[in-house]
Order: structure tokens, then C-alpha cells, then sequence
């Protein structure tokens, strides 16, 4: 038996050995009712049920698709151990060379999905400042323009994007202040819980200039462009250190650039579903047409 089969093509025995591969203690435990989670592009993921004793819990295994270049498992194994607690999950196992990871499931409802009916843009600042205060300091430093060449390679249609825009887009520079960012913090990955908003999928965490994250988030959901210099303003207020308009411009431009860039890496790689594609078509037009704060 598969699941979703036209999409992993894994058969539950085959999840069965990963899971145990990761975690052998687990190997007298019955793991059943697999279900492939919808969503994921760079990773398939799998929840599903561990009973021991006569208890179970569910948990969800990460499968990555393809080779990540841009993601540096290491590092990502290294900040697991030092993420707090009140901010995400850290996973049971987590294997460095295949990327394959198991996490506990965490009952909640997706941010993209309440956000409109539920928020309004002054919770993104509070959730930001929180999340924000808790991440402890890490070596590892997050710059698009660096990579540039593991998202679009060598390619010509690729290069002529990247070469048409400004250079404070494509070339490194270091910002004015930069924090622990999560640098992926789009309403997909922000569950909202009982207990408060949970950050998830820390793959791209790092150093990262602080408005990173408050643009991330907010085109994430996909917020009239207007309000985002007021937001900007008050967040590095918040922190504590001076807004420019330009390093806004930076921070939305280079979103876009690494939006444009991990679609295309997708796209060249063989990922062609539509959503892929589709945000490929919307960053490139986005950077054809830069907004000025």
C-alpha cells in the first residue's frame, strides 16, 4: 500500500524503515496510520501514529525531494539543539546526510489560514518581537546575493534577471544590524495553537538583516505594499535601532530575489507543479517593478 502514491510513490514498509533508521527504540512500536501532508515543495511530509503500551501519539517525518544545495543541514542540526522550546519543536531525530527528520505533530491551524479573520498587522509585530527575543545567537549567516549561484547557476535566462537589477540587490553588503532570523517566515510555516504561534521549518535560519523577517511575513500573506513602511519603522523601533528606507528596500527586494531564485532552482530541478512556477512569474514581476519606500 502507498500513500498518495502519484506523489512519493513510498510504500508504508519503506516509511516504516526510515522512521526506524532514525529512531530505532521505535522498532517494537506499531507506526500506522500514515497520511501524506499537502504543501511541502522541497519536502514530503508524512504524519502519523506511533502506539506503545497502548498509547499513541502522532509525529510527522520529513522526507527531502531533491538535493538542497542552498540548505545547510549542519547548521540546522546545531540550532535544533538550541532552539527554545517556547518558540518551535525540536525533532525527536534528525539525520545530517539525508536531511530525513521526525517532530512531533502539533495541533493548530496554519497562520495563512486564519490570519484574515482572526489578526490584524499589529499581532505580526507582537509575534515578531517575541520570536525575536527568545532566538539565541547562531555563527551562521543568511545572504541571498551569496546564494545566487546554488538557486539559478550559470544559466542565461537566469543571469539576465539577476543582471538587470539594482546592485545592492545581488551584491553582498552588510546590513546596518543584523539577529537570528528565521529567513522562511511565511504564514505556512507559523501554526497558531492554543498555546500561542509555533514556528516551524528552520532550514534557512541565520544571521539576516532584522527587517528579513517582518518582510517575509508580510508578503507572505500577501498585505498591501503601503503599510509596509510604517510596520518596518515601528519593528526596528522595537529593537531598537534605526529604520532607513533603504535597508527596506534591500530587505523586500532581496525577499523577492531569493522567492524568484529557490523557484527557479525548483523549476530547473524537475519540481514543475504549478504553485513552483507560479511563484517564480510573480517574484520575476515583482522585481521588474520595485516598489520605492
Amino acid at each position: 500500500m502507498t500513500i498518495h502514491s502519484s506523489l512519493l510513490g513510498i510504500s508504508e514498509t519503506e516509511l516504516r524503515n526510515m522512521i526506524w533508521s532514525l529512531v530505532p527504540s521505535w522498532r517494537d512500536d506499531a507506526l500506522e496510520d500514515f497520511d501524506f501532508l499537502s504543501g511541502g515543495y522541497s519536502n514530503a511530509n508524512v504524519v502519523f501514529t506511533r502506539r506503545s503500551a497502548d498509547q499513541g501519539a502522532q509525529y510527522v517525518l520529513r522526507i527531502p525531494q531533491r538535493s538542497q544545495p542552498y540548505v545547510n543541514r549542519v547548521a540546522e542540526s546545531a540550532w535544533y539543539q538550541r532552539l527554545p522550546a517556547s518558540v518551535g519543536i525540536r525533532p525527536v531525530a534528525l539525520d545530517i546526510p539525508t536531511g530525513l527528520m521526525v517532530s512531533a505533530w502539533v495541533d493548530g491551524e496554519l497562520l495563512v489560514d486564519v490570519f484574515a479573520d482572526r489578526f490584524t498587522e499589529s499581532d505580526l509585530l507582537v509575534y515578531l518581537q517575541t520570536l525575536h527575543n527568545a532566538l539565541p545567537a547562531v555563527a551562521e549567516r543568511y545572504s541571498v546575493p551569496a546564494l545566487l549561484s546554488a538557486f539559478v547557476g550559470s544559466g542565461e535566462q537566469s543571469r539576465a534577471v539577476v543582471d538587470a537589477l539594482p546592485p545592492a540587490l545581488t551584491q553582498e553588503q552588510q546590513p546596518a544590524q543584523t539577529v537570528t532570523c528565521h529567513n522562511d517566515l511565511n504564514p505556512w510555516n507559523i501554526l497558531v495553537t492554543a498555546d500561542g504561534w509555533v514556528t516551524l521549518d528552520w532550514e534557512f535560519v541565520g544571521q539576516n538583516d532584522v527587517l528579513f523577517d517582518l518582510v517575509s511575513l508580510h508578503q507572505g500573506l500577501a498585505l498591501n505594499v503601503e503599510s509596509l513602511p510604517d510596520l518596518a519603522s515601528n519593528w526596528a523601533q522595537d529593537l531598537g535601532t534605526d529604520y532607513s528606507s533603504e535597508g527596506l528596500s534591500r530587505a523586500f527586494g532581496q525577499f523577492w530575489l531569493r522567492e524568484w531564485g529557490w523557484a527557479t532552482f525548483q523549476m530547473n530541478a524537475g519540481n514543475r507543479r504549478e504553485e513552483v512556477s507560479a511563484q517564480a512569474s510573480v517574484a520575476e514581476a515583482v522585481l521588474a517593478n520595485l516598489p520605492q519606500f
